[in-house]
């Protein structure tokens, strides 16, 4: 038996008459890259919030690996306590598309703080391995620098990298580049690209289909709370089946 990484299982979420997720499941292998692409308000974002424990769900069940985070009893969602979710939390990374950086902390404190304060690992060993990322990030020099003196791809590649700090077994992805020009969007790009090279597991809410095509094993295309498509990522964008995926990918394309 397949023990995912994260499983979503008859997710339901609604804010109060509108119901923006309806039943989903989706579950992520060890080391697949799965894009979830979609139209605005099909309900990609909640989905990735639910996911993340930034929303509860209102029916369905959640877990990360062999650890339930929440379980559907009549038809609602029971949340595990305490220990439960926070060791949950130190599963998932999750990169935002606004950054959510300190702004008066360095790059290596903003990467570093969180392994000692969380973790309560030594203040060496975090800080050698921040700047490891640092480098990785293609960041070297930056170390000192507060996140306004970088530009924007520059503070994705430092959230990245902060998230990476935590050793999380999926990392989470909301519309990475959505605040980026095209120049700086290749960069964060690139990153994520190198990371799916070394087996990262991640999820990926994205708009850049090209992008989706070529770093993703799987492509989900939601639409109107619902998985309405799912499969191989060049078979969903260039050959989809179903009316709805066509019909939106041919939007993009005009």
């Amino acid at each position: 038996m397949t023990e995912y990484v994260m499983s979503l299982a008859g997710a339901r979420k609604a804010f109060g008459a509108n119901e923006v997720l309806r039943g989903v499941t989706l579950e992520v292998s060890p080391g697949e890259v799965v894009a979830i692409i979609g139209p605005s308000g099909g309900g990609k974002s909640t989905l990735l919030r639910c996911a993340t424990l930034l929303e509860t769900l209102d029916g369905g069940s959640l877990a990360f690996g062999d650890l339930t985070v929440a379980h559907d009893e009549a038809g609602r969602t029971v949340y595990a306590k305490g220990d439960a979710l926070k060791a949950a939390r130190s599963r998932f990374g999750l990169v935002f598309q606004n950054y959510n950086l300190f702004p008066h902390r360095t790059v290596l404190q903003n990467i570093a703080d969180a392994p000692r304060r969380v973790q309560k690992r030594d203040r060496a060993e975090a800080e050698r391995e921040a700047r490891e990322l640092i480098a990785k990030m293609g960041l070297a020099g930056c170390e000192d620098k507060v996140p306004c003196q970088l530009s924007g791809g520059q503070q994705q590649r430092v959230s990245i990298a902060r998230a990476l700090a935590l050793h999380p077994e999926v990392l989470f992805f909301d519309e990475p580049t959505s605040a980026l020009d095209p120049e700086l969007t290749a960069e964060v790009l690139r990153v994520i690209k190198s990371l799916a090279a070394e087996h990262m597991t991640m999820v990926i809410v994205t708009h850049e289909m090209s992008f989706a095509r070529e770093v993703a094993d799987r492509v989900v295309f939601l639409d109107g709370g619902q998985i309405v498509e799912e499969g191989p990522a060049e078979q969903v964008i260039d050959r989809p089946r179903e009316a709805r995926t066509k019909a939106f990918l041919s939007r993009l394309a005009d």
